[in-house]
């Protein structure tokens, strides 16, 4: 059932309370806005949507609203809607088949920055600056049209060819000053402090049996510090492409990342808090690869070797995992 058929229903009663209504499936139904997006095919893609990170498992008794509200996003050109599995629920009972520790540990990164203490799903984050509670749809959709409202900092166009995936950004005229660019983002104003739910610790107090219930903040113990995870080599440049702009992950203010994901797949979930359901889920992360950094005084111009038909994102995010100020995907 999609999340339209369920809001119709009232099944969403279950997420916290929220209210359920016409008003949230006409948000979900809205269409591709054509100011926001210039141009994509299977092909090549030049646009400015919003980035969407879904932290999720297939063993959090929360998550299927979330997991539901993914499906209606994935079919939409102005969102890029990508979901993390995290690791972190796999001891109640059932092992979820997409997780990754190190989705976990992008989580916790986003917690440090900012001043949190728990990580918990369902969570999003957008544009790597507002954190909404993930079954909280219609906060979700509220906070994906205000990002909508930012000036483009970069244009970015990607495009499949023989030789890969050609990359090429640029900078526009509201970009930030390289100067000004770490005070002002290290000090965003208005990211959400929303307050935690189904919280869980990173590490397990020896005289706790380990446990979850749906109430918020059960579990909501200290978040272990997880030292960075190593960073895989980044792709090498097509043999006799050209490459401009690039630098070594680290060297500069802003990261290129790579990610590759699957656009839907169908669990059976045997055991657990979702026993019995056959889980729908859309646009899963297989690969979040860092592969250079970039300083935007200069145009990027790369070609980087691709493999196989999935989906690819490129995105453009401040060092230190800040907001996102660029995200583009060819299907």
């Amino acid at each position: 059932m999609t999340l339209k058929a369920r809001v119709r229903t009232g099944i969403l009663s279950q997420a916290r309370g929220q209210a359920a209504g016409v008003g949230m499936a006409a948000v979900l139904a809205l269409g591709l806005a054509p100011d926001i997006v210039r141009a994509q095919d299977a092909g090549t893609a030049t646009e400015v949507p919003v980035l969407l990170e879904l932290y999720t498992a297939q063993g959090c008794a929360s998550c299927p609203p979330a997991d539901d509200m993914m499906i209606d996003l994935a079919s939409r050109e102005d969102v890029i809607a990508l979901a993390l599995h995290v690791d972190y629920w796999d001891y109640i009972g059932w092992a979820d088949t997409f997780a990754d520790r190190a989705y976990t540990e992008r989580q916790q990164r986003y917690a440090r920055r900012f001043g949190h203490s728990t990580i918990y799903t369902p969570q999003v984050v957008i544009n790597g600056t507002q954190i909404v509670e993930g079954f909280r749809v219609m906060e979700v959709m509220d906070t994906i049209t205000a990002q909508q409202a930012r000036p483009a900092e970069v244009r970015l166009h990607l495009a499949r060819t023989e030789g890969g995936l050609e990359i090429r950004a640029e900078p526009t005229a509201d970009a930030a000053p390289q100067i000004a660019m770490a005070s002002r983002r290290s000090a965003i104003s208005g990211m959400a402090t929303n307050s935690v739910v189904g919280t869980l610790s990173m590490v397990r107090r020896e005289s706790e049996a380990p446990a979850e219930t749906a109430e918020a903040a059960d579990g909501a113990l200290e978040m272990a510090e997880a030292a960075p995870p190593p960073v895989a080599a980044a792709p090498a440049p097509a043999a006799g492409m050209g490459t401009t702009g690039l630098g070594p992950v680290g060297s500069g203010p802003y990261v290129v990342q790579i990610v590759r994901y699957r656009p839907s797949e169908t669990v059976d979930i045997l055991d657990g808090e979702n026993a019995g359901l056959s889980a729908h889920y859309a646009n899963i992360v297989t690969s979040w690869q860092p592969i250079g950094s970039w300083d935007m005084l200069a145009p990027l111009d790369l070609t980087i070797p691709l493999e196989g038909a999935d989906p690819v994102v490129v995105i453009v995010q401040e060092s230190g995992q800040g907001e996102v100020i660029a995200a583009s995907r060819v299907r």
